[in-house]
């Protein structure tokens, strides 16, 4: 039997995972649009790739339009455009903090709010949100990509609950660390690394620390791969965790423990105990 093609809309696929998952499912057969804010311009070799901006409502209605006028439908939404700033809560200003929240949160809101009329007139669709490890668990210097994930956590079962009456299906998908390459989108707040900063010397170490973990974290075609079985399953589940077994299981030992030695395990593991030796 024929597979039929599904015209999907990726979000934030110029790099990393967004890349890897797009590629991923244009080699399945599916009709992809990979958006992103890098691409400035259409490439006339790859009509798919589009300009997208998930801040600004006008691109985001612009590019929705363009594949409705042109495929007629949406099939799959696949949000994986997301960026965090590095830095304490006293460090990050409210600038950077909103600019977050504004892509990884408020960017995933407006995406989700364009296509939804026309899978619920469809009563078909798939919305897939990225959400992270990080979204069930905190670590230091990541507060605002945390809230950012903790929040697409509440905002997804909500919205799954409302489309289930129209067959629109919700997916949360929590990658642990990947190698994504996303440390240009990993920036550092202005303030962190200043020689006023308290946090200087913490911030050190367990920056250093993530950073070691992405560059040995799993591979992205991995989780691509994964995304590839979700479009194509019929009952998708509402969660999965896509990565390495550790981390994952770290999300576990956390229902398990007492939150303050739950925390005690995780300010270990980035080095806090270093700082003072």
């Amino acid at each position: 039997m024929e597979q039929i093609k599904k015209v999907i809309l990726v979000t934030g696929a110029s790099s990393g995972l967004g890349l890897a998952v797009s590629n991923h499912l244009r080699s399945l057969g599916h009709i992809v649009y990979a958006a992103a804010r890098s691409f400035s311009e259409p490439d006339p070799n790859c009509l798919k790739n589009v300009y997208l901006d998930v801040t600004d409502e006008n691109s985001i209605n612009h590019v929705v339009q363009n594949i409705i006028s042109t495929e007629g439908k949406i099939d799959v939404l696949i949000n994986c455009a997301a960026m965090l700033v590095l830095g304490a809560v006293e460090d990050i200003s409210i600038q950077e903090f909103e600019q977050i929240m504004n892509i990884n949160l408020i960017g995933t809101v407006r995406m989700c709010k364009a296509v939804l009329p026309y899978m619920r007139n469809r009563k078909s669709g798939l919305i897939i949100n990225f959400s992270s490890i990080m979204g069930l668990l905190a670590i230091p210097f990541q507060c605002a990509y945390s809230a950012s994930k903790f929040a697409i956590e509440g905002f997804s079962e909500a919205l799954s609950l409302e489309t289930k009456d129209f067959g629109i299906n919700v997916v949360i998908v929590e990658p642990t660390d990947h190698k994504s390459g996303s440390q240009k989108y990993r920036p550092h707040a202005k303030a962190a690394t200043s020689e006023d900063s308290p946090y200087r010397d913490l911030f050190k170490i367990v920056t250093e620390k993530i950073e070691y973990d992405e560059s040995h974290g799993d591979e992205p075609e991995n989780l691509a791969k994964l995304i590839g079985k979700i479009v194509e399953s019929k009952k998708p589940r509402l969660r999965y965790k896509a990565g390495q077994f550790e981390q994952k299981l770290s999300v576990y030992v956390k229902r398990i423990l007492p939150g303050r030695l739950f925390e005690k395990v995780i300010y270990s593991y980035y080095g806090g105990n270093k700082k003072r030796t």
